[in-house]
């Protein structure tokens, strides 16, 4: 079996003291797995991982990445410790070019490093470096995310933590981007994704957990999962005996 890169055991978080919206939540992700969370509008899955992120307050529990006590880590001092978090929203600089963009997110890279990872991520991802001059703003859905992706990946994270990356895109984006963080697992990077869109998710995921009312209800293959009338009824609010045959919309 891989080894855990990322351990969450009994997590509780909130942004109100006495409050909160994930309560007890764990989660183990390996090495280069892709690994889904999963659950129905309010489930506390983007708080979740936030919190994983440093950016909720986390009350209870623990978070270890490579065996490392981070749950009191401050958020920005996750990108140092190898966990790198792309937010739905405001997840780059929309007034500066590309390039800017890369150049920016190399902060704690030695200045040696700079131009080849640069030049890496260029090679990963071509669309941007034929946009390397545009202003990340002009950018189409798809080429953001990938800009909020490669930002993300330029400093070689432990852990991606993505949160709802195909959120407001067309679903010819939407392929684009999971081909993209499929590729991505190919490359041994390790990845946990929140996805309100069950199906493209877990098509390309090795594992998923189902999250209700913040805390995890279930889990599996994800390949099995989208059939799985356990998870239609966490997920939809059907019985069991109703969602066997049509899987998670």
């Amino acid at each position: 079996m891989s080894e855990t890169v990322l351990d969450v055991r009994d997590l509780e978080a909130g942004y109100e003291p006495g409050v909160p919206i994930v309560r007890g939540a764990s989660i183990t992700v390996r090495k280069s797995e892709i690994v889904v969370v999963l659950g129905p509008n309010g489930a506390g899955k983007s708080s979740f991982i936030k919190a994983i992120a440093g950016l909720v307050p986390i009350t209870g529990g623990t978070v270890l990445l490579d065996g490392k006590d981070i749950t009191a880590a401050p958020a920005h001092t996750m990108v140092r410790l190898g966990l790198a978090f792309v937010p739905q929203t405001e997840n780059i600089f929309q007034l500066m070019s590309v390039e800017d963009n890369l150049k920016v997110a190399c902060g704690i890279l030695e200045r040696r490093e700079i131009p080849a990872r640069i030049d890496e991520m260029y090679a990963a991802f071509p669309d941007l470096m034929r946009q390397r001059r545009t202003a990340a703003g002009n950018l189409s859905g798809g080429q953001r995310q990938m800009l909020a992706v490669a930002r993300a990946l330029i400093v070689h994270p432990k852990v991606l933590v993505l949160d709802e990356p195909s959120a407001g895109l067309s679903p010819k984006f939407v392929s684009m981007v999971f081909e993209m963080l499929a590729g991505i697992r190919k490359s041994g990077v390790t990845i946990l994704l929140v996805e309100q869109n069950a199906k493209a998710a877990l098509a390309i995921g090795d594992r998923a957990y189902v999250l209700v009312e913040g805390k995890d209800r279930h889990e599996g293959i994800a390949s099995e999962l989208w059939n799985d009338p356990v998870v239609a009824e966490l997920y939809l609010g059907q019985r069991p005996s109703h969602a066997s045959k049509g899987g998670v919309a």
